[in-house]
């Protein structure tokens, strides 16, 4: 089969063919029709990253069922159209037992460091665990499915941040994670939800996905007045969905004295905390890590019944042959929000 590998950090991704896998026990090997290019994947591929060099990454995954392993958990068919929930479970372990699959004590992750770790799904098939695969609904098209996967960071970011009906959040950064933060921000009640973004053409996007306020970040003097001025005070949650050296800081900066600072970006270098800054504001500081099976549950079940509709996300859709260069161009975000790449 074909598959996009990363060798090292300065590469593209490489084209090439490699053997195609085979189900173990409890396993299956899907057809990938869709996967989301996720930004923690670009960090992953820089010098501070994660990602296994001769490894393949992609995670945001909805395909078809082409083969079904012995001891499968649940019941599948070949032909069914599946999404993976990509904190990958065991299955037999006691949390995963109980229902706690992100707790899993065997978990993996696509394309990480680690010889144990499983290829991803920048790939014509895939080798996944039949306890991480939830069914797409008829009327759900699998490039709308791959987007649970962000969606569910978002919620997870929302649901850490213990938002109460009528409070007000900040979010930095319009990127796909910051953009699903917003909508479930607003779709769970805040009353005023600023998003703060560089990237201009963003900006409409995220009204469209929830977004009551937005800041152009490059073309105001201080973001911390202007947030302050459109809410007459500093917002109650500050989310960080950038991921970069200083922003978290800056999160801090923003938010109320006695805020929720959510730290929802990857940062994959050392970031230092100005401990000064922080005992003057004396915030609830969260890093959350898992989103629940019964989160990616919920957001299908929203999206099948036409109460969240995250298609505007999708800015273009490429094939295997053009994912090399859209990696790339996506380290310096122009007019791409998701790309989804149909192998």
């Amino acid at each position: 089969m074909r598959a996009a590998i990363f060798d090292a950090p300065g590469l593209p991704l490489r084209l090439d063919e490699v053997d195609a896998p085979t189900a173990g026990e409890g396993e299956a090997i899907l057809r990938v029709r869709s996967v989301g290019i996720c930004g923690s994947d670009i960090h992953a591929t820089e010098e501070t990253g994660i990602a296994r060099r001769g490894g393949i990454l992609g995670h945001e995954v909805a395909g078809e069922i082409v083969e079904v392993g012995p001891g499968a958990f649940g019941s599948w068919a070949v032909g069914e159209r599946v999404f993976v929930i990509s904190q990958l479970s065991c299955g037999d372990c006691g949390p995963c037992r109980k229902g706690e699959n992100h707790e899993c004590e065997h978990i993996a992750f696509f394309g990480a460091l680690g010889d144990d770790q499983p290829d991803g799904a920048y790939a014509e098939y895939l080798r996944v665990r039949t306890p991480d695969l939830l069914r797409v609904p008829d009327t759900v098209s699998l490039n709308v499915a791959a987007l649970v996967e962000p969606l569910a960071t978002g919620l997870m970011l929302v649901r850490e941040a213990d938002l109460g009906i009528g409070e007000t959040v900040m979010i930095l950064g319009a990127g796909p994670i910051g953009l699903a933060t917003a909508l479930w921000a607003r779709f769970l009640g805040a009353r005023r939800v600023v998003v703060s973004e560089f990237v201009t053409h963003r900006l409409a996007l995220a009204e469209r996905m929830g977004a009551t306020d937005v800041i152009d970040a490059g073309a105001v003097d201080s973001v911390k007045n202007e947030v302050e001025l459109l809410l007459g005070a500093p917002p109650d949650i500050v989310i960080e969905c950038v991921g970069r050296p200083g922003v978290f800081n800056q999160a801090v900066e923003l938010v109320k004295h006695g805020g929720t600072v959510i730290a929802g970006g990857v940062c994959m270098a050392p970031d230092p905390i100005d401990h000064l800054l922080a005992y003057a504001k004396e915030p609830t500081v969260r890093f959350p890590a898992t989103y629940t099976r019964a989160e990616n549950e919920f957001i299908m079940e929203m999206i099948e019944q036409g109460r969240i509709d995250p298609s505007p996300l999708i800015s273009h859709t490429i094939s295997l042959d053009d994912l090399p260069e859209a990696f790339e161009a996506l380290r310096r975000p122009t007019d791409q929000c998701k790309v989804v790449v149909n192998p």
